[in-house]
């Protein structure tokens, strides 16, 4: 695999002059080649009352070897694609379902799914245990961290104990030697955790905090008809993930680097000495305690949620009443898409998932639709 050329730029002749041109800074790797999954998979299928009443289940373990991993080459010699790592991923997916008797005039049928994944990074080549840069944001916060032993790209940030609510309690929060830890705090400003006892926050107090990957995820559907009236729903979620709302930076954060951005209305229950009880930390136009430029769990929400995806309605004119006027088959309906979302995050749609690895810089929400159609058959 050959690296892409960089652009650099030279100075040539007596009388110098600057020329541009293309090098190759990366180093390239001839015995480069796919990465290698192996998968073991054991199912159950079972079907009762003449398949009314269905279940399928499947455990499986993946290993995935010799992945493509960017490590660099050494000093002066930028970086080298290389096959190494290991990811084992294992879990469980099952289906159940349910048919009523077709004979009747009401009809249903009832389906649940639900699905189980265990992430976790093996090993990395040569030895490393970590791998890679996180994706920032807005260059600056960087909560992403690929380790060994941890699901790929976990949240890696510091831990906050609440909102400091007087300048006794910053005074009171020392280190073993008797300084203040935060000695910029004023009252209404988060209290970061000294996790590593040194006196200080830094990065050397981050902790891995989870990752987008949730406990489990599910879906339940319900089919329904009447004489010539049927019902669809169908409602998905997951359960237990993680999101990184980092939409706070820019809606909460009131001086964060000159952006004069317009701030949302949940800046208004920021802390005061009147309102307390409150996670959002005072307004300021500096951040000299870091309140919005450490990466901490402040960014950090629990992604679960419960998602009403369709319901659609239909029905169906009798054919005896179409066929005085040539048409074979009537049927309206109406469709409604994400008509109700319940989740405790606060960002603008919790179904982010794995784009950008969980971080949500804002992402514009999924529009709720409200459709009206008919099928016409002559």
């Amino acid at each position: 695999m050959s690296p892409n050329l960089s652009v650099g730029s030279v100075y040539i002749g007596s009388d110098p002059n600057q020329l541009n041109g293309y090098y190759s800074y990366d180093r390239a790797n001839p015995n480069l080649t796919w990465a290698k999954s192996r998968q073991t998979d054991v199912g159950l299928d079972l079907g009762f009352l003449d398949e009314r009443i269905t279940l399928n289940a499947d455990y499986f373990v993946k290993n995935t070897e010799d992945m493509l991993m960017n490590i660099p080459a050494g000093i002066g010699l930028g970086s080298v694609w290389v096959n190494g790592g290991k990811v084992r991923d294992n879990g469980i997916e099952l289906s159940l379902n349910y048919n009523s008797d077709p004979k009747k005039a009401f009809r249903y049928g009832v389906g649940a799914n639900f699905s189980k994944l265990n992430d976790k990074l093996v090993s990395l080549p040569n030895n490393i245990t970590t791998y890679g840069t996180s994706p920032s944001v807005r260059g600056l916060l960087s909560p992403i961290r690929t380790e060994v032993g941890h699901p790929l790209y976990s949240f890696y940030s510091v831990k906050t104990d609440g909102l400091f609510q007087s300048q006794d309690q910053i005074n009171a929060y020392k280190g073993s030697n008797g300084t203040l830890i935060q000695p910029n705090a004023k009252p209404g400003d988060i209290k970061f955790v000294d996790a590593n006892g040194d006196g200080k926050i830094d990065d050397n107090d981050r902790q891995f905090m989870g990752s987008a990957y949730p406990n489990f995820s599910y879906g339940v559907s319900l089919n329904a008809s009447y004489k010539n009236f049927d019902l669809n729903i169908f409602l998905q979620g997951v359960q237990g993930n993680k999101l990184y709302n980092a939409l706070k930076y820019t809606s909460l954060n009131a001086g964060g680097l000159g952006q004069n951005y317009n701030l949302l209305k949940d800046v208004l229950n920021a802390w005061t000495p009147t309102n307390t009880n409150t996670n959002i930390p005072r307004v300021t136009a500096s951040d000299n305690n870091g309140n919005f430029g450490t990466n901490s769990d402040f960014y950090i929400e629990n992604g679960s949620y419960m998602r009403v995806k369709n319901v659609t309605l239909g029905y169906t004119v009798a054919p005896r009443l179409l066929s005085k006027v040539g048409i074979s088959s009537l049927r309206v309906y109406t469709t409604a898409n994400n008509l109700f979302t319940f989740t405790k995050y606060k960002g603008f749609d919790p179904e982010v998932g794995f784009d950008n690895y969980g971080i949500d810089v804002g992402r514009y929400p999924q529009s709720r639709s409200l459709i009206f159609g008919i099928n016409l058959n002559l």
